[in-house]
């Protein structure tokens, strides 16, 4: 437990230090998000959160590593996806360019692993359902999935560190008491990393100045990690829960891009257009603050995984588990269709208890 410690602290220093070296060389480069179009915040705050994130992390694993050698495959894709994102922040790469990037990372991925998604688990009651080399391609596009979900949830300040955050303390939970423990390390070590990103995203410290974002390297980053334990937690032969597990672990993220890019193809857009629908900008919509939306949300993902965690260990059957998940997801997706209808009777009911209180 005490070495352990020692590589939290070294993680959460690392970083925090990453992230005052790398303040002042993102406003001199120009590695800044402005305000404009749907970017309301105030004045040029620097994209480092992500290469701070994976800074921190490299550097410890690197010195301390991981079993196995896994985590110079996982240092070699996060260094590559964080090169994308970084790219992607200053030039604003093409879907096209980004999804061929990713396929790369994905196919690099299940190479250093040896694994990808190969066993859906006992989804119908009559055993494990085996993909085999359709997995190949299956996974491909998990990763894509993972990776592009956390990127188009982060829209509001701390909220896809904090998803992430659920995401990786759960499998830190399941892959401990699943005899993983090996490999619950990595996800802590996440956890250590983000947290001076979040310090500083969120205001806690700096009062403003030292403010800065995840940018897409970040999210992307993030994404990477979470599915790469999803798989390593789920397929890997010491698996440590069930693969429709994984989906509790990451509902909030996953269930607002699909049901984001359903309605989008159902309109005639492109799927991966940017645009003001998700979960974050209903609530704020509602009449939320950012940090009430935030709190809100985190909350829900929070809910969602213990029921994912508690269901892995109760050993509820894997049909009563996905058709559940199933069922949630299409109460969110149905809220969605008529949400201007509940922003509407929200903001009228609002009204009338205001002007029962003025009169």
């Amino acid at each position: 437990m005490r070495e352990h410690m020692v590589l939290f602290i070294t993680t959460f220093v690392l970083t925090l230090l990453a992230i005052f070296i790398l303040i002042p060389v993102a406003n001199r480069i120009g590695l800044v998000d402005k305000p404009h179009g749907r970017k309301q915040h105030v004045g040029a705050i620097p994209l480092i959160g992500g290469i701070s994130v994976f800074t921190g992390v490299a550097i410890t694993l690197s010195v301390f590593g991981l079993p196995g050698d896994t985590h110079w495959y996982y240092l070699l894709c996060g260094g590559t996806i964080v090169i994308l994102g970084v790219f992607d922040d200053f030039l604003d790469l093409s879907v096209k360019i980004r999804l061929v990037a990713q396929v790369m990372i994905a196919l690099v991925m299940m190479y250093g692993l040896q694994l990808y998604v190969g066993n859906l688990g006992d989804l119908f009651g009559l055993g494990a359902v085996g993909l085999g080399y359709v997995g190949i391609p299956f996974t491909v596009i998990a990763v894509i999935a993972a990776i592009n979900a956390f990127n188009m949830i982060d829209g509001i300040d701390g909220l896809a560190g904090m998803l992430s955050g659920v995401s990786f303390v759960s499998l830190t939970l399941m892959m401990g008491i699943g005899g993983q423990l090996e490999h619950a390390v990595l996800p802590m070590v996440l956890v250590f990393a983000l947290i001076p990103y979040l310090m500083f995203n969120l205001d806690l410290v700096g009062k403003g100045k030292g403010k800065i974002f995840m940018g897409d390297a970040g999210s992307m980053l993030i994404g990477l990690s979470v599915i790469w334990l999803l798989i390593v937690g789920s397929q890997s032969d010491s698996a440590s829960f069930r693969p429709v597990t994984a989906l509790w672990v990451i509902a909030v993220p996953l269930m607002d891009m699909v049901a984001i890019m359903i309605r989008r193809i159902r309109k005639g857009q492109s799927p991966f257009i940017a645009d003001r629908e998700h979960l974050h900008h209903i609530f704020l919509r509602l009449g939320l603050n950012s940090r009430q939306a935030l709190v809100v949300i985190t909350s829900l993902a929070a809910m969602l995984a213990t029921i994912g965690v508690v269901g892995e260990y109760l050993m509820v059957p894997d049909l009563i588990m996905l058709l559940l998940f199933l069922l949630i997801f299409a109460l969110y997706s149905m809220s969605l269709q008529y949400i201007w209808r509940i922003t509407r009777f929200v903001k009228r009911y609002k009204a009338k208890q205001r002007a029962k209180k003025n009169s």
